[in-house]
């Protein structure tokens, strides 16, 4: 006897990833006809498919009328998706570059901490090693980090390990800890001083992290314990580029990890001022789905636990 599950069952194997994609650009452009316009199909066909989906799902996705609007069903849908369709993306990417080079791709998101030293050196020892490995870069703060992590658009995330890094579907592995340091200009004022407490700093701009960010709460922490007020940002910002161009050009303050710092350093790019924070954030580690059976996965997190150790003498040095 043929149950509802069973039906149900029956039901979602119609749905295709052409009915998937129809989906997420319906709710991406807001119409039948811009979706049927960015996917290069006739709104005839868009509108068809939409309703196959709706009836392999059993529930309605949009509500019509004037404006096509969504349901409450339809984030649930999207995220599953988005996820589908970034895996076939991945997977034709994977073949091709399998077909031409032999090289299995694995797409990485690293932040600032990270990308300076720890990555770069995976890299000059994964090709050392002469691994059929190709790596995705893409640099971002945590919080683009795990939105991409979570629509599937990266395998493996190297960085400021949070608590989003111990979900139930994730495998995460700290390395080492590499606390922050506040720094400036080579030419800054307050280098000058013999003895600088946290007060002084009062007396200049600062570059600071968004207010929702780990690390500001970590920097307003240590003001607050000294009894001042957290600074007023003259900007607020999380784009490492922009920071360091104001370090160069300016006498603000800024707050960066200390493998980022040493590197801007050694480049004659900004100095350490001699304070220290007294709250800090996460350990540097890796995060990976968890059961991802990747066959270049196995080889990065070894080369990512080797560069580690180096890093962290490289730190403590």
């Amino acid at each position: 006897m043929e149950t509802t599950e069973h039906r149900l069952a029956l039901k979602l194997r119609r749905l295709k990833l052409l009915h998937l994609e129809v989906v997420a650009a319906i709710a991406e452009h807001g119409s039948l006809t811009a979706a049927a316009a960015a996917l290069g199909r006739s709104q005839p066909a868009v509108s068809q498919q939409l309703a196959e989906a709706e009836d392999a799902l059993g529930v309605a996705l949009f509500s019509r009328g004037r404006q096509i609007r969504a349901t409450p069903y339809l984030p649930a849908v999207l995220r599953y998706a988005r996820r589908t369709i970034n895996d076939s993306w991945h997977l034709k990417g994977e073949l091709e570059t399998l077909a031409q080079s032999g090289q299995s791709i694995l797409r990485v998101g690293t932040m600032l901490v990270t990308g300076t030293s720890l990555v770069p050196d995976v890299i000059i020892g994964l090709r050392e090693q002469a691994q059929a490995i190709q790596l995705e870069l893409v640099e971002d703060i945590a919080a683009g980090l795990w939105a991409r992590f979570e629509r599937r658009e990266i395998d493996l995330i190297v960085g400021r390990l949070d608590e989003r890094a111990y979900a139930a579907h994730v495998r995460a592995e700290a390395l080492y800890k590499d606390r922050h340091c506040v720094v400036v200009n080579d030419r800054h004022p307050l280098l000058k001083q013999a003895k600088l407490s946290w007060g002084e700093t009062g007396a200049h701009p600062w570059v600071l992290p968004p207010r929702d960010t780990a690390l500001r709460r970590a920097i307003d922490a240590t003001f607050l314990d000294q009894g001042l007020s957290p600074p007023i940002p003259w900007v607020e910002s999380a784009a490492p580029s922009v920071n360091l161009g104001l370090l160069t050009k300016t006498d603000c303050l800024s707050v960066m990890s200390r493998s980022a710092a040493r590197q801007y350093v050694s480049f004659g790019a900004c100095a350490v001022l001699p304070l220290t924070l007294k709250y800090d954030v996460g350990p540097v580690g890796m995060a990976w789905a968890a059961g991802l059976d990747h066959p270049a996965l196995t080889a990065v997190l070894e080369a990512l636990r080797l560069a580690a150790r180096k890093q962290a003498v490289w730190l403590a040095g």
